[in-house]
């Protein structure tokens, strides 16, 4: 006897997840020059001047001026404004239309902040599916979460497995399968979507991803191979749009906004070595690319003396030609210049939950564009500062398929 269908919880029609998508991939689109720079090419490439206009201090003492908590707080309580008549053509002049520079840093902020999952309404809340789909059953199903998710934190374990739990009495499964993805790195988590539309003897899954830089993307480099399965992007709508980000711009996704809110500083120091190294690779080496990495090289240094001279081992090039007076020159002549680095930064870490949610975005959307998914949504799992990748993406398919 088949078990009776119980009502699903609301979810977020496919034509509006379309929509909020397209949304953030326009203003992404003139917002991601920021990301796609490197900051070890930071002052070999000009990218201050190249793409923004205000002074270091000025982009700080923007994004500083409501308090440490600000970039944490609801959109309306942390500008001041009401929010709910904002559109996006509120945030058209945070970049300037002919040089593309960023030209206005408060509605930057603000824009990064009505972009995020949290404003934009897309997201189901934990507490509402749990209740939906658990009924009057209030059973476990003994799965042993330690087999598949061994090294992970006792919370998140915790919380993913009463949620599967949840799933798995809600769709009866018993010789079928869900599919249960905990920080999947790079394209794990997209391919993890895939089999469960493919296969039907899957009935759900829920799928945390991580490691954005590790995707792979389909227009990354001018490349359009339909054999090959990518990471990015998986909807239509991105696809015919051959919409990249770019490797730097998946890193910055990675970044951890919610811990640098509250307190957890960026390493500044590290990142202005390395681009202060890369100013005298560049000039006294003649070298712009190389295939070796410096790696953790700053944490193992010293001083920047002992960083660069470890760092040019790792690379193979001769330091003997290089006293410390000359080390130290490079140092002098771009110390003042590190705030422009951590301004930089910041900017980035402000962004960086907006690429994660066209990333997200993309892969509901594709969930949306099938016709065996039921129900399909977002939602937000852990404490993002204890866990910054904290969002799954969860399907079940239609009763029919089971």
């Amino acid at each position: 006897m088949s078990r009776p269908p119980r009502a699903l919880p609301p979810q977020l029609p496919p034509a509006a997840a379309a929509g909020t998508l397209r949304r953030v991939a326009r203003f992404l689109a003139r917002a991601l020059p920021l990301c796609r720079a490197h900051t070890v090419e930071f002052y070999t490439r000009g990218l201050w001047e190249r793409l923004v206009a205000p002074r270091p201090a000025a982009v700080l003492e923007a994004l500083r001026a409501a308090g440490p908590l600000a970039l944490r707080r609801p959109l309306g309580e942390a500008s001041g404004a009401a929010a709910a008549l904002w559109d996006d053509d509120t945030f058209s002049n945070v970049f300037c239309e002919n040089s593309k520079k960023l030209i206005n840093v408060h509605l930057f902020a603000l824009a990064a902040k009505y972009y995020s999952l949290s404003n934009l309404g897309v997201c189901t809340p934990l507490e509402d599916i749990r209740e939906a789909l658990r009924g009057d059953n209030q059973g476990t199903t003994g799965i042993k979460t330690d087999e598949f998710m061994n090294n992970k934190k006792s919370h998140e374990v915790q919380v993913m497995s009463e949620l599967v739990d949840t799933i798995v009495n809600y769709c009866g499964i018993k010789q079928d399968c869900m599919m249960v993805g905990l920080h999947t790195c790079g394209d794990l988590a997209a391919n993890t979507l895939r089999i469960f539309t493919a296969k039907p003897e899957i009935k759900a899954v829920c799928s945390v991803g991580c490691c954005y830089h590790l995707l792979s993307e389909q227009f990354e480099n001018q490349e359009d191979c339909p054999e090959n399965v990518w990471g990015f992007p998986m909807c239509q709508y991105l696809k015919d749009k051959g919409w990249c980000c770019g490797r730097n711009a998946r890193m910055s996704a990675c970044l951890a906004l919610e811990r640098v809110a509250v307190g957890q500083m960026l390493p500044t120091e590290s990142l202005f070595y390395r681009a202060v190294l890369q100013v005298i690779i560049e000039e006294i080496y003649g070298v712009t690319k190389s295939d070796r990495h410096v790696g953790k090289t700053f944490s193992k240094s010293s001083s920047f003396i002992d960083y660069v001279r470890k760092s040019l081992k790792k690379l193979e090039l001769d330091d003997s030609k290089l006293p410390d007076s000359c080390i130290m020159d490079y140092y002098e002549k771009y110390k003042h210049r590190m705030n422009e680095l951590e301004a930089f930064n910041m900017l980035k870490v402000v962004l960086a939950p907006c690429i994660e949610v066209l990333i997200l975005l993309d892969r509901l959307c594709y969930l949306k564009e099938q016709d065996n998914i039921a129900w399909s949504g977002l939602v937000k799992l852990f404490d993002a500062v204890k866990s910054p990748r904290c969002y799954a993406v969860i399907a079940l398919k239609k009763q029919s398929c089971f």
